[in-house]
């Protein structure tokens, strides 16, 4: 049998003490009390475009009126055409702000070998 040693069977054991100790508290967080057996239905009137949205209370129980709230979240109904590409501009930029090589810098990373080898010039040691 494999012994476990004394802290840790302590440590083990406060822990679980201090769950069983707290599940009473938590019991007692989740219950819900029942609703009201029947609650009268009452059907809040949608408010005008440029009106507040009414909030009813029955029996306790507050309800918005998500249908007013959906119309006034929505999005106006004018359609906007979709912006044109940006395409062209960016082919108008110069190959350095795009990040392309020049004949001019690989001229100077090169030096007098470009077009004649794939080696870059170096200085003689």
């Amino acid at each position: 049998m494999r012994r476990v040693p004394l802290a840790a069977g302590r440590i083990v054991l406060l822990l679980l003490s201090a769950a069983l100790a707290g599940a009473p508290l938590w019991a007692a967080e989740t219950q819900v009390p029942a609703p009201p057996a029947a609650p009268a239905a009452v059907e809040p009137k949608p408010a005008a475009p440029g009106g507040a949205c009414i909030e009813t209370e029955v029996n306790g129980y507050r309800a918005l009126s998500y249908d007013c709230l959906n119309q006034r979240m929505a999005p106006d109904a004018t359609h906007r055409p979709a912006p044109g590409l940006e395409s062209e501009a960016i082919t108008q930029r110069p190959p350095n702000q795009l990040g392309l090589p020049t004949p001019a810098t690989i001229g100077n990373r090169m030096g007098n070998t470009f077009g004649t080898s794939a080696y870059p010039q170096r200085p003689q040691p």
